[in-house]
């Protein structure tokens, strides 16, 4: 059947609903998505009185038709990693998007061993090296 025919046939009635030939067509304008990767900053506050200030540098991958939907999605991702819970002092711990760092489209998606997922630059190295992991003390 040509698409000339499935305009012909319109819908076809079985009953309670109908269904549209058309609706299974394959859509020509089907859009390519891109992968992006973002940078999310999140934070943990609680209540405690000795309470440390604590985050979370998290890279996502994302797929979407442009930066901006990638950012948005980006936005949604982190709103989804926002949680509060209790800690075994009792205390409420609660997580929260604090920033939204960076979306950048991914250069290589091919996702072989050595595929670049994220990099940037910067210029202070000692800022940089203030940024340490947490050891098991810290946790």
């Amino acid at each position: 059947m040509s698409s000339e025919d499935f305009d012909a046939v319109g819908s076809i009635d079985i009953g309670p609903g109908t269904i549209d030939p058309r609706d299974f067509q394959q859509r020509a304008s089907s859009v390519e998505l891109d992968h992006y990767v973002a940078v999310l900053l999140l934070e943990a506050t609680s209540e405690a009185t000795d309470h440390k200030p604590l985050y979370e540098e998290s890279f996502v991958l994302l797929t979407a038709e442009s930066e901006d939907e990638a950012a948005e999605k980006a936005k949604e991702c982190g709103k989804q990693q926002e949680t509060s819970y209790q800690n075994e002092n009792h205390e409420t711990v609660t997580w929260k998007l604090k920033q939204i760092v960076e979306v950048k489209p991914l250069e290589d998606a091919t996702f072989d061993d050595g595929s670049e997922l994220y990099s940037r630059f910067f210029r202070n190295y000692d800022a940089y090296r203030s940024v340490e992991p947490l050891t098991e003390e810290d946790a």
